[in-house]
């Protein structure tokens, strides 16, 4: 399947996920972002540019490495990507 009918398939998938679902109390992944992201800070907070830097960057790329492993082991398997861009979707939409 080609990359474009993946997005588009995924993206549709995942506004319809919202309408649906919204943003359920429990289980949502930017409130389980937020826990990881209030850990990592209970761990490195400074009251130091360097720090919040740092904070960044463990917080920002470890989802952009978590996204980008996800999307290496769909690989060539079409329904698992258009799953994947689903859940991403649904995850950054918010509009429910």
């Amino acid at each position: 399947m080609r990359a474009d009918r993946v997005f588009v398939y995924g993206a549709t998938a995942g506004l319809i996920g919202d309408l649906l679902l919204g943003d359920p109390r429990h289980g949502h992944p930017v409130a389980a972002f937020g826990r990881a992201a209030d850990a990592v800070e209970r761990v490195l907070w400074r009251d130091h540019r360097g720090w919040g830097a740092l904070h960044t960057a463990v917080c920002a790329g470890g989802a952009a490495a978590g996204a980008a492993l996800l999307a290496r082991g769909a690989g060539r398997r079409p329904a698992l990507s258009v799953a994947l861009t689903a859940a991403a979707t649904w995850t950054v939409v918010g509009g429910a």
